[in-house]
């Protein structure tokens, strides 16, 4: 029908939510960003937070109600971005982080994330410096502008540029807590 497939379902875990901890809005909001650079439409497809906590008289509505907005930042983010042609991309990238990204040879997309901020806690360092991604990028463009931008607002931050060696793109990323996305455009 020329329609995007749901191919799969996220979420937190397969307890019950009303065992979730006080802190889980970081864990839904990591599970949308990792979507967002994962290739896949999985990303608001939430087994609890979309449908069904409204089982539960303890969570129901006013459950689902407080993640209906979660994803938009993700959103603010991709508006406008034409996934045609996008691929995972190789990415490595310092300890201190995990994340992914995907693109073409014009457009990246990534998202990064403090790697110590695991459930079922989620504890945040009080912020993430001197990290590196190391991109793999198709085409022979050489410069790069990185914008760098809020998960939680979807607005952007600031701006660098990077020049491409070899196949690779390496984009040093700017202090912060929790998660951080960029968008890099040839």
């Amino acid at each position: 029908y020329k329609r995007p497939v749901l191919i799969g379902e996220s979420g937190l875990n397969a307890d019950s939510p009303e065992n979730y901890p006080a802190n889980s809005e970081i864990g839904i909001r990591h599970a949308i960003w990792a979507a967002t650079v994962s290739g896949a439409m999985n990303g608001r497809a939430l087994y609890w937070e979309d449908s069904y906590g409204i089982y539960f008289p303890i969570l129901g509505i006013p459950w689902m109600q407080k993640y209906s907005k979660e994803e938009l930042p993700a959103v603010k983010f991709v508006n406008g971005v034409d996934f045609d042609g996008f691929a995972p991309l190789t990415a490595t990238f310092t300890p201190g982080i995990w994340g992914a990204a995907l693109g073409d040879d014009q457009m990246v997309l990534g998202w990064f994330r403090d790697a110590a901020c695991e459930p079922p806690d989620w504890k945040l360092q009080a912020v993430i410096s001197k990290q590196t991604v190391t991109v793999s990028v198709p085409g022979t463009a050489t410069n790069w502008r990185v914008d760098f931008y809020d998960t939680q607002t979807g607005q952007m931050l600031t701006s660098i540029f990077v020049t491409r060696k070899g196949t690779t793109i390496i984009i040093p990323l700017p202090d912060f807590q929790d998660d951080i996305a960029f968008k890099v455009h040839s």
